[in-house]
């Protein structure tokens, strides 16, 4: 069986839209791994640590026969080849590139390296957007919440996802996409 699995890439350094696009090329590289679709990218500012460049982040759906442990792993590969550097770093910092397993299927992953769900996608509108383009009914596997409804309850909480994240260019991967979502503004 075929596991809908979601990863969010974010970068805040250096040609941003550029990084994000690269490591969704290096992804899809390998056979073992399939980017299905690529979602619109979006900029918001940093959280929590806010002294630092703003973030263009994005959501790809993709299919594997990797096991969560081998793909986490090509993920800290692909992080690597671009640059990011874990050691020493500041967590939650500026960083070229960063990959993280927000979904796999309807499955909760706990281990001493992995947690799946992310445990903070349901807070951070940043991925929340990407989310609804890709998969608005996916359900949230702890909560039972669908990304639809997790989005909905960010703006109740916090307002208005345009005073928060800017739409820069629309679903690459999918040209027919278009947004599910909230109305966007789009960058000028």
């Amino acid at each position: 069986m075929t596991e809908d699995i979601y990863i969010g890439l974010g970068s805040n350094l250096g040609d941003r839209a550029a990084a994000v696009f690269h490591a969704t090329e290096l992804l899809d590289a390998r056979d073992d791994v399939n980017v299905a679709r690529l979602s619109t990218l979006v900029e918001s500012e940093a959280v929590d640590v806010v002294d630092q460049p703003d973030f263009v982040n994005a959501v790809a759906l993709v299919r594997t026969e990797l096991d969560p442990s081998g793909l986490l792993d090509r993920l800290f590969s692909i992080e690597a080849a671009m640059g990011r550097v874990r050691a020493g770093a500041t967590p939650r910092g500026p960083r070229p590139i960063d990959l993280d397993i927000l979904l796999w299927g309807g499955r909760v992953i706990a281990s001493s390296g992995l947690q799946v769900p992310h445990p903070r996608m349901h807070e951070r509108s940043f991925v929340l957007l990407p989310m609804v383009e890709l998969a608005p009914l996916a359900v949230h596997p702890e909560s039972g919440r669908t990304m639809q409804e997790l989005l909905a309850a960010d703006i109740a909480a916090h307002g208005p996802v345009e005073d928060r994240c800017r739409v820069l260019s629309r679903g690459s991967l999918d040209q027919g996409s278009g947004m599910h979502g909230p109305a966007m503004k789009e960058a000028k």
